[in-house]
């Protein structure tokens, strides 16, 4: 799979596709539609997505009888850090102090939860030494 190039942003739709893809692998579109929520997309506007999406470097095709079977070129992971990246820079000035603050102050986080992220950190810090 290719995850080096830039990762333009997805919009909702495009990103419930691409989810689909993710968790199936590569699918034709009516797999994609059975997997989406009603009320269901008509095939052309799924088939749109696809085509916008393939265009924007997120997935190919090979042909499959008369149809298309997707797959993605885009791993899920390197789209969440490209996200994560984004929104980090974007409003938390780069700072993952920042941001841990914020959820810290906004959501109510388990007292597993806050264990389990000083594990990671403490990881984090090992493996970085």
């Amino acid at each position: 799979m290719q995850t080096e190039r830039p990762i333009a942003e997805l919009t909702r739709g495009e990103e419930e596709i691409m989810r689909i893809l993710w968790e199936l692998g590569d699918a034709v579109v009516s797999q994609i539609i059975e997997r989406t929520d009603e009320p269901r997309p008509k095939y052309t506007t799924v088939a749109t997505f696809l085509k916008i999406l393939e265009n924007k470097g997120f997935v190919a095709h090979t042909a499959e009888g008369k149809s298309h079977r997707y797959h993605p070129l885009v791993t899920r992971e390197a789209y969440a850090r490209r996200m994560m990246s984004s929104m980090l820079s974007s409003y938390f000035d780069g700072s993952l102090a920042q941001l841990v603050s914020f959820f810290s102050r906004h959501e109510n986080i388990s007292a597993d939860e806050q264990a389990e992220i000083v594990e990671i950190m403490r990881n984090a810090q090992k493996s970085q030494s």
